[in-house]
Protein backbone atom coordinates (compact mmCIF):
# COMPACT_ATOMS: atom_id res chain seq x y z
CA UNK A 1 0.00 0.00 0.00
CA UNK A 2 1.00 4.00 -0.26
CA UNK A 3 2.68 4.78 2.52
CA UNK A 4 1.59 8.18 1.64
CA UNK A 5 -2.06 6.72 2.15
CA UNK A 6 -1.03 5.44 5.41
CA UNK A 7 0.40 8.52 6.23
CA UNK A 8 -2.91 10.41 5.70
CA UNK A 9 -4.90 7.66 7.62
CA UNK A 10 -2.79 8.31 10.66
CA UNK A 11 -2.69 11.82 10.37
CA UNK A 12 -6.82 12.06 9.85
CA UNK A 13 -7.01 9.75 12.69
CA UNK A 14 -5.21 12.18 15.21
CA UNK A 15 -6.96 15.45 13.36
CA UNK A 16 -3.95 16.54 12.03
CA UNK A 17 -4.66 16.12 8.59
CA UNK A 18 -4.72 18.78 5.72
CA UNK A 19 -8.17 17.50 5.06
CA UNK A 20 -9.08 18.19 8.91
CA UNK A 21 -8.56 21.93 8.29
CA UNK A 22 -11.22 24.03 8.88
CA UNK A 23 -11.52 27.40 7.88
CA UNK A 24 -14.07 28.46 10.09
CA UNK A 25 -12.70 26.93 13.28
CA UNK A 26 -9.39 26.46 13.01
CA UNK A 27 -9.14 24.89 16.65
CA UNK A 28 -11.29 22.07 16.32
CA UNK A 29 -10.65 19.12 13.67
CA UNK A 30 -13.19 19.78 10.75
CA UNK A 31 -14.92 16.08 11.43
CA UNK A 32 -16.22 17.83 15.01
CA UNK A 33 -17.34 20.80 13.51
CA UNK A 34 -19.51 19.12 10.59
CA UNK A 35 -20.72 16.30 12.90
CA UNK A 36 -22.48 19.13 14.76
CA UNK A 37 -23.62 20.65 11.56
CA UNK A 38 -24.55 17.71 10.02
CA UNK A 39 -27.07 15.65 12.76
CA UNK A 40 -29.12 18.61 13.03
CA UNK A 41 -29.12 19.33 9.11
CA UNK A 42 -30.21 15.39 9.10
CA UNK A 43 -33.27 16.06 10.74
CA UNK A 44 -34.25 19.56 9.12
CA UNK A 45 -34.18 17.26 5.50
CA UNK A 46 -36.35 15.24 6.94
CA UNK A 47 -39.05 17.16 8.13
CA UNK A 48 -38.19 19.28 5.00
CA UNK A 49 -39.16 16.12 2.59
CA UNK A 50 -41.97 15.25 4.92
CA UNK A 51 -43.36 19.10 4.13
CA UNK A 52 -42.88 19.28 0.84
CA UNK A 53 -44.23 15.51 -0.34
CA UNK A 54 -47.57 16.89 1.77
CA UNK A 55 -47.96 19.61 -0.40
CA UNK A 56 -47.03 17.73 -3.81
CA UNK A 57 -49.08 15.32 -3.13
CA UNK A 58 -52.39 17.74 -2.04
CA UNK A 59 -51.82 19.95 -5.06
CA UNK A 60 -53.33 20.00 -8.51
CA UNK A 61 -52.44 21.34 -12.06
CA UNK A 62 -55.87 21.64 -12.53
CA UNK A 63 -56.86 24.01 -10.26
CA UNK A 64 -56.10 27.57 -11.85
CA UNK A 65 -58.26 26.32 -15.02
CA UNK A 66 -60.86 25.60 -12.94
CA UNK A 67 -60.71 27.18 -9.70
CA UNK A 68 -62.76 25.50 -6.89
CA UNK A 69 -66.35 26.32 -5.87
CA UNK A 70 -65.75 26.34 -2.26
CA UNK A 71 -63.07 28.06 0.00
CA UNK A 72 -62.66 25.39 2.15
CA UNK A 73 -61.51 22.82 -0.27
CA UNK A 74 -57.53 22.29 0.53
CA UNK A 75 -56.69 21.78 -3.03
CA UNK A 76 -54.45 24.25 -3.94
CA UNK A 77 -52.01 24.72 -7.55
CA UNK A 78 -48.77 22.69 -7.81
CA UNK A 79 -45.42 24.61 -7.33
CA UNK A 80 -41.95 23.68 -8.63
CA UNK A 81 -40.98 24.78 -4.75
CA UNK A 82 -42.39 21.53 -3.65
CA UNK A 83 -40.47 19.44 -6.10
CA UNK A 84 -37.39 21.38 -4.68
CA UNK A 85 -37.63 20.76 -1.12
CA UNK A 86 -38.69 16.93 -1.82
CA UNK A 87 -35.29 16.22 -4.31
CA UNK A 88 -32.82 18.62 -2.06
CA UNK A 89 -34.02 16.59 0.94
CA UNK A 90 -33.81 12.76 -0.53
CA UNK A 91 -30.56 13.82 -1.68
CA UNK A 92 -29.13 15.00 1.38
CA UNK A 93 -30.77 12.28 3.39
CA UNK A 94 -29.33 9.88 0.96
CA UNK A 95 -25.38 11.23 1.59
CA UNK A 96 -25.54 12.21 5.24
CA UNK A 97 -26.78 8.69 6.03
CA UNK A 98 -23.23 7.97 4.80
CA UNK A 99 -21.48 10.76 5.51
CA UNK A 100 -22.68 10.87 9.03
CA UNK A 101 -21.01 7.68 10.69
CA UNK A 102 -18.06 8.26 8.94
CA UNK A 103 -17.48 11.67 10.65
CA UNK A 104 -18.30 10.32 14.12
CA UNK A 105 -15.96 7.10 13.40
CA UNK A 106 -13.37 9.88 12.44
CA UNK A 107 -14.32 11.66 15.85
CA UNK A 108 -14.00 8.70 18.06
CA UNK A 109 -10.95 7.59 16.11
CA UNK A 110 -9.58 11.36 17.11
CA UNK A 111 -10.88 10.86 20.75
CA UNK A 112 -9.85 7.54 21.57
CA UNK A 113 -7.45 6.57 19.27
CA UNK A 114 -7.15 2.61 20.64
CA UNK A 115 -7.32 -0.48 17.70
CA UNK A 116 -8.75 -1.99 20.72
CA UNK A 117 -11.89 0.06 20.66
CA UNK A 118 -14.31 -1.78 18.24
CA UNK A 119 -15.38 1.10 16.81
CA UNK A 120 -12.34 2.56 16.43
CA UNK A 121 -11.19 -0.53 14.87
CA UNK A 122 -14.06 -0.84 12.28
CA UNK A 123 -13.58 2.94 11.14
CA UNK A 124 -9.87 1.99 10.43
CA UNK A 125 -11.08 -0.43 8.58
CA UNK A 126 -13.82 1.05 6.55
CA UNK A 127 -10.89 3.96 5.78
CA UNK A 128 -8.23 1.56 4.41
CA UNK A 129 -11.10 -0.55 2.63
CA UNK A 130 -12.21 3.04 1.14
CA UNK A 131 -8.74 4.23 0.45
CA UNK A 132 -8.04 1.25 -1.08
CA UNK A 133 -10.98 0.56 -3.56
CA UNK A 134 -11.50 3.93 -4.75
CA UNK A 135 -8.29 6.09 -4.62
CA UNK A 136 -6.12 5.96 -7.98
CA UNK A 137 -3.14 7.79 -7.84
CA UNK A 138 -4.81 11.30 -7.81
CA UNK A 139 -8.05 10.23 -8.91
CA UNK A 140 -10.63 9.89 -5.94
CA UNK A 141 -13.73 7.75 -6.66
CA UNK A 142 -15.58 9.03 -3.63
CA UNK A 143 -14.37 12.50 -3.66
CA UNK A 144 -15.80 12.80 -7.20
CA UNK A 145 -19.70 11.38 -6.08
CA UNK A 146 -19.30 13.68 -3.46
CA UNK A 147 -18.54 16.96 -5.03
CA UNK A 148 -20.89 16.31 -7.95
CA UNK A 149 -23.33 16.04 -5.39
CA UNK A 150 -21.99 19.59 -3.93
CA UNK A 151 -22.13 20.78 -7.31
CA UNK A 152 -26.03 19.66 -8.23
CA UNK A 153 -26.95 21.32 -4.82
CA UNK A 154 -25.73 24.48 -5.68
CA UNK A 155 -27.24 24.05 -9.30
CA UNK A 156 -31.04 23.32 -7.34
CA UNK A 157 -30.61 26.40 -4.79
CA UNK A 158 -30.07 28.26 -7.86
CA UNK A 159 -33.46 27.22 -9.42
CA UNK A 160 -35.30 27.22 -6.13
CA UNK A 161 -33.91 30.82 -5.89
CA UNK A 162 -35.43 31.59 -9.06
CA UNK A 163 -39.28 30.14 -7.99
CA UNK A 164 -38.52 31.73 -4.57
CA UNK A 165 -38.37 35.29 -6.63
CA UNK A 166 -41.07 34.71 -8.76
CA UNK A 167 -43.28 32.42 -6.81
CA UNK A 168 -47.03 33.20 -6.63
CA UNK A 169 -48.53 34.54 -3.55
CA UNK A 170 -50.74 32.20 -2.62
CA UNK A 171 -48.03 29.54 -1.60
CA UNK A 172 -47.99 29.01 2.39
CA UNK A 173 -45.69 31.33 4.63
CA UNK A 174 -44.25 27.58 5.54
CA UNK A 175 -43.17 26.35 2.27
CA UNK A 176 -41.86 29.72 1.94
CA UNK A 177 -39.68 30.09 4.78
CA UNK A 178 -38.92 26.69 4.78
CA UNK A 179 -37.12 26.89 0.97
CA UNK A 180 -35.48 30.02 2.01
CA UNK A 181 -33.95 28.52 4.72
CA UNK A 182 -33.03 25.31 2.67
CA UNK A 183 -31.46 27.60 -0.27
CA UNK A 184 -29.34 29.22 2.94
CA UNK A 185 -28.38 26.11 4.06
CA UNK A 186 -27.50 24.72 0.73
CA UNK A 187 -25.56 27.03 -0.40
CA UNK A 188 -23.50 27.31 2.91
CA UNK A 189 -22.94 23.52 3.36
CA UNK A 190 -21.90 22.29 -0.57
CA UNK A 191 -20.35 25.48 -0.82
CA UNK A 192 -18.03 25.51 2.30
CA UNK A 193 -17.32 22.10 1.03
CA UNK A 194 -15.91 23.05 -2.44
CA UNK A 195 -14.50 25.78 -0.92
CA UNK A 196 -12.41 23.88 1.71
CA UNK A 197 -11.22 21.28 -1.20
CA UNK A 198 -10.37 24.03 -3.89
CA UNK A 199 -8.43 25.74 -1.01
CA UNK A 200 -6.84 21.90 -0.12
CA UNK A 201 -5.91 21.34 -3.54
CA UNK A 202 -4.10 24.86 -3.96
CA UNK A 203 -2.13 24.38 -0.34
CA UNK A 204 -1.11 20.81 -1.49
CA UNK A 205 -0.29 22.58 -4.88
CA UNK A 206 1.61 24.54 -3.57
CA UNK A 207 3.34 22.48 -1.02
CA UNK A 208 4.60 20.00 -3.81
CA UNK A 209 5.77 22.72 -5.73
CA UNK A 210 8.06 24.07 -2.76
CA UNK A 211 9.44 20.59 -1.99
CA UNK A 212 10.39 20.26 -5.60
CA UNK A 213 12.52 23.48 -5.44
CA UNK A 214 14.22 22.27 -2.62
CA UNK A 215 15.37 19.34 -4.10
CA UNK A 216 16.48 20.99 -7.04
CA UNK A 217 19.86 20.57 -7.85
CA UNK A 218 20.30 23.72 -9.65
CA UNK A 219 22.61 25.99 -8.03
CA UNK A 220 22.47 30.13 -9.47
CA UNK A 221 25.81 31.24 -9.33
CA UNK A 222 26.68 34.68 -10.69
CA UNK A 223 23.35 34.43 -13.07
CA UNK A 224 24.72 31.02 -14.18
CA UNK A 225 23.36 27.61 -14.15
CA UNK A 226 26.34 25.21 -12.55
Amino acid sequence: MNMNKLGDMSMTAFGYSDSEVCVCFPCLPASQVLLVITVPFFFFNMAKFCLGFTYEVSCSNTIQNNPPQSNTTNIYPCEYGYEYLILSSMLWLCFLSLWIPALFGNCWRQCFCCLCDPIVLFGTIVDFVKRCCCEFGRINLCEIVWYSHCVVHLLLAVTGLVWLSDCDQTVSMTVWLTVLLSLGLDCLLAGSEIFHRVRLHLARRAAGTQERSEQSPLMYRSGAVV
